[in-house]
């Protein structure tokens, strides 16, 4: 088998799994560039209101495709990113997803330099996947197990 048999895929798309929130995000996605641009006088402005709105929106508007492997994560959607698993150094679990940060520690850079991955209705495969090829998440787990057993507790766990 290749390594690109042995590849892990699986699609998230946010709008179907919390529908609740879709018609706020239409109307603030049409409304707002057709107001900015009434006000503005042109429509240059609304058209550059409504790309960056949606720019902002499309992980929650379009399916997030995810692929892992031995090698690293790939998310592919409108801001694609990768990471290999060597530079993780920090995962971050959650009830939605795993953060998985090349920063040690916690910083607002997490947003912008790590990978958050969606479980979807995927949760046990993903953990088990970032728990089999992720060191950072190994670490953490031993770390955590001792912290438990001393008494001490993370204000992060």
């Amino acid at each position: 088998m290749t390594d690109e048999q042995l590849a892990y895929r699986w699609t998230v798309h946010l709008a179907r799994q919390m529908p609740e929130r879709l018609p706020v995000v239409v109307l603030v996605l049409l409304g707002a560039p057709l107001l900015g641009g009434m006000l503005m006088g042109h429509w240059l402005f609304g058209l550059v209101a409504f790309w960056m709105l949606f720019s902002a929106t499309a992980d929650y508007l379009l399916p997030i495709r995810y692929e892992a492997d031995a090698q690293g994560v790939r998310q592919r959607g409108l801001a694609p990113r990768v990471m290999r698993w060597e530079q993780v150094k920090r995962v971050v679990w959650g009830e939605q997803g795993v953060l998985l940060s090349p920063l040690a520690h916690p910083s607002r850079l997490d947003a912008y330099r790590g990978i958050f991955l969606w479980y979807g209705d995927q949760r046990e495969q993903i953990e088990q996947l970032v728990r089999a090829y992720c060191r950072a998440a190994e670490s953490q787990s031993k770390s955590a197990r001792k912290k438990r057993k001393r008494g001490e507790v993370s204000r992060y766990a």
